[in-house]
């Protein structure tokens, strides 16, 4: 490896929406990426309008949600006995 291209510092910054990196090289130049790109999402179908992060119920929310466990009654993640739905 070159010795100009020899990385000197390096900063990270993380997120709820991902992480930022930049390298400082000896030569003064900086190489910064995001992880994921800028864009993107973080996980794969997250930008679907349909997306529900809860459960498995179709839409954007949950059919039946249990304010007691924070979980679905109708996809059966919830075990209170009874549920207090929301």
């Amino acid at each position: 490896m070159n010795h100009d291209q020899e990385v000197v510092a390096i900063w990270e910054e993380h997120s709820a929406i991902g992480h930022h990196y930049e390298e400082l090289r000896a030569d003064g130049t900086v190489d910064s990426w995001t992880e994921p790109p800028f864009g993107e999402t973080r996980y794969p179908g997250e930008d679907d309008p349909d997306h529900n992060p809860i459960c498995d119920c179709p839409g954007p929310s949950p059919l039946a949600f249990c304010l007691e466990c924070a979980s679905c009654a109708e996809c059966e993640q919830c075990s209170c006995n009874r549920p207090r739905l929301l």
